[in-house]
Parts: C-alpha cells; sequence; structure tokens
C-alpha cells in the first residue's frame, strides 16, 4: 500500500478499464481524488459529458504512469458517490505491475516526420520521411531516398504527437536498407534522441503508453 502511495499523485490522470458483456475491454479517462489507508477515491468517468454507470462489486483494471513507466492493478468498485463532485471509492490493490522501464518501450507509430541534417559543405539538407515505431528514447524511421546518414551523423527531427509539435536532436546509431512488400529498398535508420526537455519526454512518454495501453487492450502486446 505504501507502494502505491509513492507512485501514485493527488489529481494524477489514471484510465479506467472496465470489460463489457461481450468482453470488450473499455477505457474511460479519471483523476485521482484521494488516497486513504483502504481505499482509493477517484472521479467518476464520463463520456461525451454523460456519467458512465459503474456496478459496485464490479472489477476494473486501472492504468497509470509516471515520468518512470507504465503501471496497472487490478481493483473492484466499492461505491459510487454523487454529489457536488461525482466520484468513485475503489479498493486498494494486492499488488502492482510495472509494466516495463520507460527505455524499452518499444511501439509501433506511424507518422510524418521532417528530418534534417549538414551535408559536407555545412549546409542544412531536410528529408520528410515516416517513422516506423517510437520510444522514450528513440525512433526508427523510414526513408525512401539515399541521404548520407551513416552511424554516429546528428540529426534534428520534427514531428507532431497529441497535436503537440515536438523538435528534438538526436543521433543515427544504425542504419539498413530493406525491401519493402513491392520489392523497393527502403533506408531504414534508428535515432537516439538527445538533449530532451522534461516536458517534451513527458509528452513522447504518455503517448508511448497510451498506445501500449491500447495494443495489450487488443492482446497485440
Amino acid at each position: 500500500m505504501d507502494n502505491l502511495k509513492e507512485l501514485l499523485k493527488l489529481n494524477q490522470l489514471v484510465n479506467i478499464e472496465t470489460t463489457n458483456a461481450e468482453g470488450d475491454s473499455i477505457r474511460y479517462r479519471s483523476r485521482v481524488k484521494d488516497i486513504a489507508d483502504k481505499y482509493l477515491t477517484l472521479i467518476a468517468p464520463g463520456m461525451e459529458q454523460e456519467l458512465i454507470k459503474l456496478t459496485p462489486g464490479m472489477n476494473i483494471n486501472i492504468w497509470f504512469w509516471n515520468s518512470e513507466a507504465l503501471f496497472t492493478f487490478s481493483s473492484y468498485l466499492i461505491k459510487e458517490e454523487f454529489d457536488v463532485l461525482n466520484k468513485i471509492y475503489i479498493s486498494f490493490p494486492e499488488t502492482i505491475t510495472r509494466v516495463q522501464n520507460r527505455d524499452y518501450v518499444r511501439v509501433s507509430c506511424d507518422i510524418n516526420v521532417l528530418l534534417s541534417y549538414k551535408n559536407i559543405k555545412g549546409a542544412e539538407e531536410f528529408i520528410r520521411c515516416r517513422s516506423k515505431d517510437i520510444s522514450g528514447g528513440g525512433m526508427m524511421l523510414v526513408i525512401n531516398v539515399y541521404a548520407p546518414l551513416y552511424k554516429g551523423t546528428n540529426v534534428c527531427l520534427q514531428f507532431k504527437l497529441d497535436n503537440e509539435l515536438i523538435k528534438v536532436q538526436g543521433e543515427i546509431v544504425w542504419n539498413d536498407w530493406k525491401l519493402d512488400k513491392q520489392g523497393f529498398e527502403q533506408n531504414h535508420i534508428g535515432v537516439k534522441l538527445n538533449n530532451l526537455s522534461e516536458s517534451t519526454r513527458k509528452i513522447i512518454i504518455k503517448s508511448v503508453f497510451a498506445r501500449q495501453i491500447e495494443l495489450k487492450r487488443k492482446g497485440l502486446l
């Protein structure tokens, strides 16, 4: 229990996961209202400005993340309370599972990326490419044109995550050529992200963890 109190903070975002009659998982956003000795108080979940009715005794899963990792635990609904602030009370978990360390979480991610680097004359060159996957510390990119992006080359990346424009510095850590489904060669490169600001890192990690939850829900991770 002390472990949970160390991991969770008041007003922290969490995801409440329930299972409907068809066996499909549904997730709702919520926040931590209070942390007592034997139960947690969360803001009652809603969707499209309507409260979601939950049944006391029903089993639920809670997902949350901090700057280090994604965590999950099983719980059950003790009661609902509807007044000025609509709340639900859930039981303390017996165990908390740390899903994975942020440095190693890597999920598929297909987004547009603008890459730039300095050529041998010191001029800035730009390449439009797409990402293949992303983690809190790096990205895999697919490029359809030749560029001298050797291991150790410094690059700048610009892309959008959750409608936020991200600009980061990176370093090429590997470079390989592969055939796509049509038999055309594509340049796949691995980029290590360097000198991330705390705000940028949080945006990337939050997006990675949200994608990870979705893949787990679909049984793909």
